[in-house]
């Protein structure tokens, strides 16, 4: 890239510091996700009887399996259905209604995730719906949040 552009590349010394700084930029993001989903499940745990883990471990490796299929299904189910919808209804799906298929979806991904491994024990799909309500709950209020500072911030 820098030969194309007639620039020097850059020094090993640069490479050295670099390599490990921009994968720190993609791996520490996961690994404050991989917490606070864990610190979510845990304390849904403790205050609930829809979910149990064996271990700390198992809260862990949950947490990340969440992560990962709710990355999954948001970038490609969830965006295909929505426009599926659109075309077929031929008008745009209300917010509701997307709000309804990611809740759904949602708790499908974490029933399925929590019943196919061991150490893991959800006691039914409604536990998995109730989680999913919890879940999309904190985070329609930090969107809020987020909303209201922006527009204090604009003012």
């Amino acid at each position: 890239m820098s030969g194309k552009e007639k620039e020097t590349p850059p020094s090993l010394k640069v490479k050295i510091w670099l390599i490990p700084l921009l994968a720190s930029l993609i791996i520490l993001p996961m690994i404050i996700f991989i917490t606070l989903y864990s610190l979510f499940f845990y304390s849904f745990e403790k205050v609930s009887s829809f979910i149990h883990f064996d271990q700390v471990g198992d809260i862990v490796v949950f947490s990340v399996l969440i992560i990962i299929g709710f990355l999954l299904f948001e970038t490609l189910v969830h965006p295909v259905i929505i426009t599926i919808l659109n075309y077929g209804f031929k008008r745009q799906v209300s917010i509701y209604t997307r709000n309804a298929i990611t809740l759904v979806i949602d708790s499908i991904i974490i029933y399925i995730l929590a019943s196919s491994f061991n150490g893991i024990y959800i006691s039914d799909y409604w536990s998995a719906l109730s989680i999913a309500v919890f879940y999309h709950i904190i985070d329609w209020g930090l969107v809020l949040i987020l909303k209201v500072v922006k527009k204090m911030k604009n003012k």
